[in-house]
């Protein structure tokens, strides 16, 4: 597993956290709890970045959470930023070209207008507080139906119960994060379509 070299990346989290905090003034882009804990979030983030292929979608990514910490991290991924709320996309956006993150592209529209073809192949869509796995799974429908396409859900332990994942699709792997000092489990959980 490749150790990603934080230091080097420090300025840009720095930048990123700066501005996430500014455009929360106004914008309401995550909670009051998330900007309290932007350090545990970034490294939750850039924990599941190993556990992830080198094509990502960040399903939601609302205040740019996991995409943009791992986009800044792992310059050799693409990294696509999925968000259909203007304001959201609109930080996004602003935030990747400040950062220059060439990795990196915003498109702001809703999951389910999305084409496999513009996406490219081997696509890990990670989901962060997303939605119930049934809902996430019905916003990426047909993205997952493209042989070698999975879903990441990134929780808190426990896996999803076997009734929360729809007919044809299922876990295929558990892994864990584990961030420094907390109890409670995080998990990566892959999800495939058994019928593409």
């Amino acid at each position: 597993m490749q150790k990603v070299d934080i230091k080097k990346h420090e300025d840009q989290l720095r930048k990123f956290t700066e501005l996430l905090l500014e455009w929360n003034k106004t914008h309401n882009l995550v909670s009051r709890k998330t900007t309290q804990n932007i350090n545990e979030h970034i490294e939750d983030s850039l924990l599941a970045a190993p556990l992830l292929r080198d094509n990502i979608m960040d399903l939601g990514s609302g205040g740019g959470f996991p995409g943009i910490p791992i986009a800044i991290t792992n310059p050799q991924k693409k990294v696509y930023l999925v968000e259909r709320r203007q304001t959201k996309a609109a930080f996004l956006l602003n935030t990747t070209n400040q950062l220059e993150l060439d990795n990196t592209k915003v498109i702001h529209a809703d999951s389910r207008e999305l084409k496999a073809h513009e996406l490219g192949e081997n696509l890990d869509i990670v989901a962060r507080a997303f939605g119930s796995p049934k809902n996430t799974i019905k916003a990426i429908k047909s993205l997952l139906k493209t042989p070698g396409t999975r879903l990441k859900i990134m929780k808190t332990a426990p896996a999803p119960e076997p009734e929360e994942i729809p007919q044809n699709y299922e876990v295929e792997k558990i892994e864990e994060i584990n961030l420094k000092g907390k109890d409670k489990g995080r998990i990566l959980v892959t999800i495939r379509n058994k019928e593409p």
